[in-house]
Parts: structure tokens; sequence; C-alpha cells
């Protein structure tokens, strides 16, 4: 916990008592603990961090990361006022994400477990992964590392740190108390603060939308959007929040809170999951004035890419009533609050007529390698249709579509997580055994989903790969099929064994000795299909020696290719995206993750858009940095 490093630090001679107080002179622990502030940033700061960093310290004090302030405003908004019951379920439900310059500096904040991230050594600049998007991760975090979506350009190609858009001006700032929002703060990052006078520059979609659209309009991808959280306290008194639903979508809304540096008529809005029973467990109509503040705000995603595309032509907005919110997008009790930002269809920009068409070739998309919920209930009993649930037996057993049987492909078609080869497949005759065993056949029509889309894209993967005749992934998976009104069944089922007939297709899958001989061929495209935190070699895989990426590989992390839920977008756009990055069906692409899990969603995904010279990197990164540390193991 105390290193020599610290002690030898700044920070490290002023000594312990100093900041977290205690008996500095007790030689027994109880004793010398006792009065210990644990957090003293938080409970002590004038005198921890003050003595030192005092006009710091008067702004943490009053910063948005400290107080919250502006979701107090909000709520309170809402609430109509000050109730004793509410303060309460504020504070236990909703103020826990504040923190001070210990959570930043030293630690991790205490609603993410605590716990220091570099010993008790001080960190000038905070961890992105450990700190940041510790707290910030379920939005922020996710769409900027690309573990939803493509991942943001300015962690892709700049590297970027958080605070190089969030500075300590920023950070550090007092709010002042009447502040309505996080966005009237003047500290606050602008897209302008680096690209600047972009209205007078060679492109000409910023002269005529500068002043008119929010940037992340036309730069953003579709972002996650919460509804219904729920608050109350469980048989134990411990306080919990749940929310009933998540998607993912994008919508446009009218600016109706400009401020002098976003005074545009069209911005990004989110969903934000207050509920009218927010706080129900604590009084009877709390939120008695939830009409008050909308609940589709402004939003900024932190998932920029340059080329997108709502900008790859002027009609994918113009004209897309779709893309704009109305009154179809909002819940029954949302549509009063929410008037102000929904779009009318008079203020639908109109279709340019002179846009030149976007010419996407789909022809060779394979359409029916995808399923939705739709086809498979009028199917559900067709006796050559086998399903199958690829989700952890927990979810299998509390409700699957009925008729479908449990397969866990990450730990039945590879070799176990201890053996000496882990996690690459089995050989074919092994796995054409176990699914045969399971009652499938390589005749069957094979139907296969899950909660988020890599898990059935995976064992499609091995499917064809075992010369499966035909088969199918579940647009939407298992949340399609209960937003659909579906039935769900808790019975377990079994099919009487059978037998598959493995056909496999060596070539779709290469391994180290191919891969270490095409690095430089041309042609060859090797996609590393991680999320950016792994392939920036900011994070590695449990059963990787270390962080690292194969030299050359084009970084795109697998959920540019799935939506939440198992969601797909339209063929045109998913292929107009990889023409962005490289990814062509004349070339031969090779996919390469950690495992070859990923590696297998991905493979699914291109040979069904139409690319025919598609290869998994069986056990990937965790196989290949063995091969190139240790040559000596290499087969002959």
């Amino acid at each position: 916990m105390v290193s020599q490093e610290f002690t030898d630090s700044e920070h490290g001679q002023v000594g312990c008592t100093e900041c977290h107080a205690g008996n500095g002179d007790a030689q027994d622990k109880t004793a010398a603990h006792k009065g210990m502030i644990p957090q003293p940033s938080f409970n002590n700061l004038d005198d921890a961090c003050g003595d030192c960093h005092d006009e710091i310290v008067q702004g943490v004090s009053q910063s948005l990361h400290f107080s919250l302030s502006t979701f107090t405003t909000i709520m309170a908004s809402r609430t109509g006022g000050n109730d004793a019951h509410l303060d309460m379920a504020q504070e236990r439900h909703c103020g826990d994400c504040h923190t001070s310059c210990g959570g930043c500096h030293v630690s991790r904040p205490k609603n993410v477990g605590g716990g220091f991230v570099d010993g008790h050594n001080f960190n000038k600049r905070p961890s992105i992964l450990e700190q940041c998007t510790a707290c910030h991760g379920s939005r922020v975090g996710n769409e900027y590392m690309g573990k939803r979506g493509q991942g943001d350009v300015h962690a892709l190609k700049g590297n970027m740190h958080c605070v190089a858009c969030h500075t300590q001006e920023e950070l550090h700032a007092p709010a002042p108390a009447d502040l309505p929002g996080r966005y009237h703060l003047a500290q606050k990052p602008e897209c302008t603060d680096c690209h600047k006078d972009l209205e007078k520059g060679s492109i000409r979609d910023h002269e005529i939308h500068a002043g008119k659209v929010q940037c992340q309009v036309c730069h953003s991808q579709t972002y996650t959007n919460c509804y219904s959280c729920h608050t109350g306290m469980d048989k134990d008194g411990l306080p919990y929040y749940t929310t009933q639903l998540d998607k993912e979508t994008m919508k446009i809304g009218l600016n109706t809170d400009p401020t002098p540096d976003a005074d545009y008529s069209y911005m990004l809005v989110r969903h934000v999951p207050v509920d009218k029973e927010l706080f129900a467990h604590y009084a009877d109509n709390a939120l008695k004035q939830f009409d008050k503040v909308p609940n589709w705000k402004r939003t900024s995603p932190h998932n920029i890419q340059r080329k997108t595309w709502q900008n790859a032509n002027c009609n994918h907005c113009h004209g897309n009533r779709e893309l704009f919110l109305s009154d179809s997008d909002l819940l029954d009790y949302e549509i009063k609050a929410n008037q102000r930002v929904v779009v009318p269809d008079n203020r639908v920009p109109a279709l340019v007529e002179q846009a030149p068409a976007l010419s996407v070739d789909t022809s060779a998309v394979k359409v029916g390698r995808l399923k939705d919920t739709q086809w498979l209930k009028a199917n559900l009993t067709r006796k050559d249709l086998v399903i199958i649930d690829v989700r952890d037996k927990a979810s299998y057993d509390a409700g699957h579509i009925p008729g479908a049987i449990l397969l866990d492909p990450v730990t039945e078609l590879r070799w176990p997580w201890d053996s000496e080869t882990p996690q690459q497949l089995l050989k074919p005759e092994v796995i054409a055994d176990i699914l045969g065993k399971k009652g499938i056949s390589n005749t069957a029509h094979i139907l296969v989903y899950d909660n988020d889309a890599w898990r059935a894209a995976f064992t499609l993967s091995v499917m064809e790969y075992m010369g499966a005749q035909r088969f199918s992934f579940l647009k939407d998976g298992i949340q399609g099929w209960r937003l659909a009104g579906y039935e769900l069944s808790k019975t377990p089922v079994s099919l009487p064994p059978t037998q598959f007939k493995a056909d496999p297709q060596p070539g779709f899958i290469v391994d180290n000795e191919w891969m270490s001989k095409n690095l430089d061929t041309p042609g060859v495209e090797i996609v590393d299909i991680r999320t950016l935190d792994q392939s920036k070699k900011l994070a590695k895989h449990a059963r990787a020696l270390k962080a690292g990426r194969i030299p050359g590989s084009i970084k795109f992390p697998i959920y540019g290719l799935y939506m939440d839920h198992a969601g797909v977008k339209p063929a045109e756009q998913l292929l107009h995206t990889l023409a962005n990055r490289g990814i062509t069906p004349d070339k031969t692409v090779v996919l390469t993750c950690n495992t070859g899990a990923w590696a297998g969603a991905g493979f699914f995904m291109l040979r069904y858009l139409g690319f025919e010279n598609v290869r998994m990197h069986d056990a990937s990164w965790v196989g290949w940095e063995r091969f190139v540390r240790y040559p000596e193991c290499r087969q002959p």
C-alpha cells in the first residue's frame, strides 16, 4: 500500500496523519487508526489538499465532479422542491458517482470499488481505464473504446486521453449554484477548440451546416438509450436501481436550450431513463413536476468518426423522418415533457433533389442468413429447424425461446481454458460428435440466438466451417423476441442424437505460420477486431502474456458490425462503413482478436455481406504472442 517510491515522493514526505488524521504516535494498529479518514479528499478536503493546492481546492469543492449540482437542480425541477424522503433517495441511488482529488489522482472512485491505481503514488494525469472510464464507462467509455460501435477517431487515430479535451480548467472549475445543466458550464470543451473556422474551410457541408446543426449529428454513430429506471431497497435494506430496457439508436431533436456557443437548431438527443415512478419506493407522486424537464436531452456521443453514414449522402438525413425525434418515439407519459424537443414534420429538412445517389453493391449479400423474430415465430414448429441458445445456462433457465437447446460454443467447441492450446477450435471430428449428440445435423436449418450477437455469430462461423448447409442468425436476439411479446419457456430442451457429417473447410481458418508469411502480402488485410483498449495496447486478455497487436493490422472493433442486443444495421450501411476503413470484398480479409471467438463473429458478418475470401485467425493474439516470443515451440 505504501511503496518506497511513494515515501520518497513529495506527497510521501508530508506524513500520513497530515491528510488521513489518526494517531501517528501510536504503536498499536487499532489506536493508530482511531479517527483515521480513509478518503481525505472527500471528508477533509481543505486540510488534506488545500494546504498546498488552495486555489485548485476552492474550485474543486464546487465542481460538477464533486457536487453533482446540476443533477440536484434538474431533479428539484421534477420533484417541485425539497423533501427529506427524496433527499434520501437521491443520496442512496443517484449521488454516489461524484469524486474528488483522490478519485482522479490516487485511487479508483468509491462507486467503482476504490483501490489504488499505482500504489499510493499521486499521478497528475488520471488513468483512462482505471479512473475516467471506470466511472464514465457504460456510455462514454464503451463508445470511445469501441465496445459499442467502431470507437472514436480521437482514440483510434489521435491516441487522445480524456484530458486532451476535458482539461483541468473544466474539471476543477467551480459550477455556479444556479447552473441549469452541464452544457452551460463555461469551461466545457467544444469541437471548435481544435477544429477552428470550419465554415471557412474546403468542406462545403461545413459552410452549409455551421451554426445550424450540432457537429455530432453528422459525425457520431448510433448510441445506447436507456428506459425506465426504478429505485428501491432489497430485503436486506441495500439500495438498488434497475432499468427495464436499453436500445441502440440515433435521434435528432430541436435545441430548446441554446447556449452562446451552441445556438444551433438541431442536436442529437439521448433518452434519459428517468421514470415517473423512479422514487415510488420513497414517496407517492414524487416526481409531480415530471413534465417540466424533457427526458430526451442533448447528448455528445464519444464515438466520432470523420466519415459516417449520415454524411455519406445528404438524403441520409434530409427527408429521413425516422432519424428525427417524433411523438411515436415517446412513451405515453413522456409526450408532454418532450414536445419542445420533438421535430414536427414541417421542420424535417426536405430531400435534396440534386444529391447524387450513393452506390453500394449489395448484390452478393446472403440475405437468408439473417432471420427476424416474426419469421421465427411463424416457423417455430418446423421439423427441420434446430434453434440454439448460446447464452449462459442461468439465462437459458430463466427463459428461452420454446424449443431451443443450450450450447456454450466458447467452452464446448474449443480446447479448455487450462489446456496447452487455449481456446483453439477442437478437431472437426470432435466438434461433429458434439453437435450430433446435441441433436444437430449438417442438413438441418440451424438458427442461433443470444443477447449480444457475438456468441451466436461465432457459433455460426463454426457451423459454416464444419459444412452446415443452412444456418441463420436471429436478428435482435432474445430481446427482440421479448419485445415482440412472444412467450418464453423455462423447460429445458434436449433433442434426439443424430449425425453431423462434417465437411470442414480448412481454408476458412489460418494459423500463426500462415499469418507470419502473409503480414506484408498485397491484397491481404489483417483486421484486429478487438475493442480499442486492447488493440491499442492499453489492456490485455487474461490469457495474454502482454498487451499488443499483430503488426500492420487494421483496428476495427467487432461492435462496429453489430448493434446492442444482436441488432444489425442495413447491409449497405455496413459495406460503406467497412469500405471507409479499406476493408473490401476484393481482398483477402483475415480477422484476428484475442482467442478467435470475436474473429469468428466477424467472419460470419463478412460472409453474410458477400465477402468470399475471409479467414479466421485461430487462437489469435493469445496464440500469436507465444508463437513470436517462443519460436522454439513452433511446429516443424
